[in-house]
């Protein structure tokens, strides 16, 4: 288990995080094509193996720098609206890792709260509109309260997979109103949204490598 995050525990994240993508392709192909364009699977196990390799090509500890670098990376390699909000939780993500070679879990809390509020001003939505906020924002609340009860790194991670894992659950009863889905109005409700678990899967692949 870990309990720092350094540059290679980074590494062994993203690689992680690609396999979780990988066997939630087909799934996420699903998804998005009952509403969207239907390549969201292949955007994420792109944009996330770029990302991984992006990370072994730079020579850098600052783990703020590192983050620009991916998101910059996650951004040129799949300049779609998930790759494009994916990588400013990177980007918004950096700031509170800035000068650091080493992340503890308020660290990460820190962060978890820059991509959120990137992400809701990116993206002009808030939690309950059934975007990838209604897995990302109880996600990092969930990381926040732990950090505060004084659990693990491992713990923490697997109670923000649970809240985002729930928030997913929610978006089912939710109508969506961003993006292309909107057009859909109450035929969108019933079904789980494709970003939403994008990110639940995001979340769900840190949890797995810290443990």
């Amino acid at each position: 288990m870990v309990d720092i995050i350094r540059k290679e525990e980074l590494t062994q994240i993203l690689d992680v995080i690609v396999e979780v993508m990988e066997g939630a392709k087909d799934e996420l192909i699903e998804l998005d094509g009952a509403m969207g364009d239907g390549d969201l699977g292949l955007t994420m196990v792109k944009g996330f193996s770029a990302v991984a390799e992006e990370i072994r090509t730079i020579d850098e500890t600052d783990m703020g720098k590192i983050m620009m670098k991916l998101g910059m990376k996650m951004n040129s390699t799949v300049p779609s609206t998930m790759g494009t909000l994916v990588s400013i939780c990177f980007l918004k993500a950096a700031p509170a890792a800035k000068g650091k070679t080493e992340l503890t879990l308020v660290d990460m809390v820190a962060m978890g709260k820059g991509a959120v509020a990137g992400v809701m001003d990116r993206g002009k939505s808030k939690p309950g509109d059934k975007t990838m906020l209604d897995a990302l924002h109880p996600a990092v609340e969930a990381l926040s309260k732990a950090a505060e009860a004084g659990d693990s790194l491992a713990d923490a991670w697997q109670k923000a997979y649970e809240a985002a894992r729930d928030g997913v659950e929610q978006t089912k009863s939710m109508q969506s109103v961003h993006g292309r889905a909107a057009y859909y109005q109450e035929k969108s409700i019933g079904r789980q949204d494709p970003g939403a678990t994008a990110m639940m899967y995001i979340v769900s692949g840190v949890a797995k490598a810290v443990r």
